[in-house]
């Protein structure tokens, strides 16, 4: 049973009922009654309720409640704290990701300006220093660049005239695609985007977790958003027929290419600046944070030898200069080339070859294929210098590894660093022979007939790994064995400039002596302390062993009374707890 019916029909209704089953009316709740005036103090409050089946009081009906919402509508669970993920994504630092991502990209375009007008030498127009800039700068994200080409072939030309009707007559046509990373462009890019989107964490303290997940995304999207107008720009069209463009119709980056690849590289960037960067290693799991801790400065070292490579680089340019003529174009060479440059050097001093695969068929007959190699042999056909370069990537290899050797606190620690540096080097050459890698399609045909062909030149990555893996391991273990020939000094120097590693935490043995402890966690005083090294010792060697103890004869002290600790008679007595007030009649 029921006391609500539906003031419209008279229908009886449920206690729980906003609208009445029969005519659809909203029912109106039983209102509460008015506030109860204030009782004197001690007088027995009484609590009045709502109905049976009204809503809670505290406000007239359709008024928000508690919660926030009128009385009959779903309340929301979570509040601001369970917003959808598109919300909060929408809602966040869309400035620091313009900011971070369209810096980058201007400082990519200035560089690639810089690149294209020195190798144009002013030959090009506006239209086509436009269109180049912005292929360099697509190009370095890993778009593809394509090539569409089409030409009238009649069959009474010279060259198809067999002497009676004609051979045939129709359309070439045909089109291809090269893949080729400028490095020195991807690189100032994307250490640009990382320096700037870690600014962005540090001024909003972002450590970690979904806001630093939501901002990796938002400056990822803004970037490959910034890609799309500039792939538009490469495209271009060869109106004039001359010797120079004649077979060419239309050239460009492709858009999904270009996309693509500005998503993976950004995406690949903000998860850098997670994992190694000092602001959000607070937010990295445990064994995560441990990895990281011994992987940074082996990985930091790698990356001081693949910079080395810059030495060969200037080498070559100076030789260039020399011995050529276009000095203006080949600064331009270096300017969009230096990265692709520093890393082929490293590893062609290593001993890893280039190899270089081409490929044709036709009418569904493979026409052949070949395969060669560029080695460090092949240049020192050309100069018997280039055998300088495996002598200095080794000097630089055994420079770094002195370097990670005098961080650690023994030398096992040092042989498990020589390890870990070994493995940093691999992963290193691995991740360059993939950006190194170039590779080129084409497909054509006329009339009945129809060709393709492919080539590639690339570093295996596997053989690039395993080869700079054991020039590191070789480096590695023979930096024990350096650091203990250099002087104290200069370990003293080199540790407080690179830092010292942290010790690794060892179980104490079973029944072995420990360190004496004053009662609550005190330290001993300094005349039970051992006193500190006055002079540091020579890496490797044992420390020198602490002055003889001098047995002092005992002296009795007289007792004196401490004026903390008194007799318990003379202590203050415990004071009494004090009556409460009476309680006044309820008149008052």
């Amino acid at each position: 049973m029921t006391d609500r019916i539906c003031g419209a029909c008279g229908a009886p209704v449920g206690p729980d009922t906003a609208f009445c089953g029969s005519c659809g009316s909203p029912v109106a709740p039983v209102q509460a009654p008015a506030a109860p005036h204030p009782q004197a103090h001690g007088a027995t409050s009484v609590q009045h309720g709502a109905s049976y089946g009204g809503p809670p009081a505290g406000g007239p009906y359709g008024a928000p409640g508690q919660g926030g919402a009128p009385w009959g509508s779903a309340t929301p669970q979570g509040g601001p704290a369970a917003r959808g993920a598109i919300d909060a994504l929408l809602g966040g630092d869309w400035r620091g990701a313009l900011k971070a991502a369209g810096f980058s990209v201007l400082a990519m375009l200035a560089l690639a300006l810089v690149g294209v007008l020195l190798l144009a030498a002013g030959e090009l127009g506006v239209r086509e220093v436009v269109a180049l800039t912005a292929g360099a700068v697509c190009t370095a994200v890993g778009g593809d660049v394509f090539v569409e080409s089409s030409a009238d072939i009649l069959g009474d030309d010279e060259f198809f005239d067999s002497g009676g009707e004609p051979f045939f007559d129709g359309v070439v046509s045909g089109s291809g695609s090269v893949g080729l990373l400028p490095l020195t462009l991807t690189f100032t890019g994307l250490g640009l985007l990382a320096w700037l989107f870690l600014r962005s964490l540090r001024a909003r303290g972002v450590h970690g977790g979904r806001d630093l997940l939501l901002q990796g995304a938002r400056t990822t999207l803004v970037f490959a958003v910034l890609f799309l107008p500039l792939a538009l720009l490469t495209r271009y069209r060869i109106d004039e027929v001359d010797a120079e463009f004649a077979p060419i119709d239309r050239v460009g980056v492709s858009v999904w290419s270009t996309l693509i690849g500005a998503v993976l590289f950004a995406v690949a960037t903000t998860g850098l600046v997670w994992l190694f960067s000092r602001q959000t290693r607070g937010g990295l799991p445990a064994r995560l944070a441990a990895v990281r801790a011994q992987a940074v400065a082996p990985l930091l070292g790698a990356l001081a030898v693949l910079a080395a490579g810059l030495l060969g680089v200037v080498a070559f340019l100076v030789c260039s200069l020399v011995q050529n003529d276009e000095r203006v174009a080949q600064l331009g060479v270096l300017v969009l080339g230096a990265g692709n440059g520093a890393l082929a050097s490293v590893l062609w001093s290593a001993g890893v070859p280039l190899g270089t695969d081409t490929g044709l068929g036709g009418l569904g007959i493979d026409l052949g294929a070949t395969a060669d190699s560029v080695d460090l042999f092949t240049f020192t056909e050309e100069s018997a210098w280039v055998w300088l370069a495996p002598v200095v990537l080794l000097l630089v290899l055994l420079v770094v590894a002195t370097v990670l050797t005098v961080r650690q606190n023994s030398v096992a620690e040092a042989r498990r660093e020589a390890f870990r540096f070994a493995g940093a080097l691999a992963v290193v050459a691995f991740a360059a022979a993939l950006l190194l890698r170039i590779s080129s399609e084409f497909s054509g045909g006329v009339a009945s007939f129809g060709a393709s062909g492919s080539a590639s030149a690339t570093f295996n990555p596997v053989i690039a790994a395993v080869a700079l893996g054991l020039w590191g391991l070789v480096a590695g273990l023979l930096g024990p064995v350096i650091a203990t020939r250099i002087s104290s000094s200069l370990v003293t120097r080199l540790r407080g400039r690179f830092g010292v590693a942290a010790p690794r935490p060892v179980a104490p043995a079973t029944g072995a002596a420990q360190g004496w402890q004053q009662p609550g966690g005190q330290q001993p005083t300094q005349q039970f302390a051992q006193p500190p090294q006055p002079h540091p010792y020579a890496y490797g060697q044992p420390p020198p062993p602490p002055p003889p103890y001098e047995q002092q004869a005992y002296q009795p002290q007289p007792y004196e009374p401490q004026p903390y600790a008194q007799p318990p008679h003379e202590q203050p007595p415990y004071p009494q707890q004090q009556p409460l007030p009476p309680v006044p009649p309820p008149g008052q």
